[in-house]
């Protein structure tokens, strides 16, 4: 999945080159990292379905990380490691042909683009399938929540960005309301605590890394090249890593193993290729603003999901997904200003 809540740094003004392009100076405004040339227009109903589409997609991938991990009648199938190698090289080959027309551009911006693959996609792709292995789909869905709000709070520590009071306050609601979802049990409410549940927390991290890394580092890159090139880095490891954690073997001798590997292509083809072309297509309409309304919807999806696959979902939950989406909120409210 990819971050989609940090704004992108401008373009530097300066003068042009005799009988080169000018550049304009800095747009006001939220754009994140797949911003559109021009300027955006207002949502209609394109705009509308690409958005309800999108949050489908990404929320959807907790689903299918369970499904490769776990046969409908709960006996293993795939291993974490599986799940994440397979899904990282699924992905890589899908966005393979986008690597190989954007090469040129991996000398110059290899450093970003290794930052960018490991905690973009390769590190939560691991630490999301091993908390599915405990932990319900739904659950680590509404934990993926806190991804806009580690970006901002990355990029206060690690890249210079500037917090202010509303900032800090959407940051410390979205912490509370992830405290609820993690130490609470969802069946009485009484105090408990799970290691795995911290792993997704983990993985909104690495997102918020990535998306700061795409924003100060590789901002002029065009989005299509960053993703694929970034898998450059993941994908030929873990195919090592998918020899190395037995998938073959499994393959042959577990039941429902060519199933659940079926489930994990489509998370890697949706989530990755599809969702991206879609993003993209989503800002040529609107801007990276309201499209990160997404961040809204994609818990709702993943908690429908987990529902319809018999997960418990209590109102100790809803409330803690509920705090999280306000801290959310607070953090764009203070974009807008």
């Amino acid at each position: 999945m990819f971050n989609i809540n940090t704004p992108a740094a401008p373009r530097k003004v300066g003068r042009a080159k005799p009988g080169g392009p000018t550049y304009p100076g800095p747009r006001r405004g939220n754009f994140g990292p797949f911003a559109p040339r021009m300027p955006a227009q207002g949502p209609d109903r394109k705009a509308w379905g690409l958005l309800v589409l999108l949050a489908l997609i990404w929320g959807s991938s907790f689903i299918l990380m369970k499904r490769g991990l776990h046969n409908p009648d709960g006996t293993p199938a795939l291993s974490p490691l599986q799940v994440a190698s397979a899904r990282m090289v699924i992905a890589w080959l899908a966005l393979l042909p986008l690597a190989i027309a954007h090469l040129k551009l991996l000398p110059r911006h290899w450093k970003g683009l290794v930052l960018a693959g490991l905690f973009g996609n390769g590190i939560p792709a691991i630490l999301f399938a091993a908390a599915q292995s405990r932990i319900d789909s739904a659950l680590s869905g509404m934990l993926n929540g806190l991804t806009p709000l580690m970006t901002l709070v990355i990029g206060a520590l690690l890249f210079g960005q500037r917090m202010r009071g509303i900032h800090i306050a959407g940051v410390l609601l979205g912490l509370v309301g992830a405290s609820t979802l993690i130490l609470l049990r969802s069946d009485d409410g009484l105090p408990t605590w799970s290691v795995y549940a911290m792993l997704p927390v983990l993985g909104a991290v690495c997102y918020g890394v990535s998306g700061n890394v795409l924003k100060h580092k590789l901002y002029m890159l065009p989005p299509r090249a960053t993703s694929a090139l970034a898998l450059t880095f993941i994908g030929p490891p873990c195919i090592v890593l998918a020899f190395t954690s037995g998938l073959p073997e499994t393959l042959a001798h577990q039941p429902g193993a060519w199933t659940a590997l079926g489930y994990v292509a489509l998370l890697a083809i949706g989530a990755s290729a599809i969702a991206l072309v879609l993003w993209v297509a989503l800002l040529q309409h609107v801007s990276a603003l309201w499209g990160s309304s997404v961040t809204y919807l994609m818990p709702l999806v993943a908690i429908g999901w987990g529902v319809l696959d018999g997960e418990a979902v209590t109102a100790w939950q809803f409330a803690g997904i509920a705090v999280v989406l306000s801290g959310v909120y607070l953090v764009h409210l203070a974009e807008r200003r």
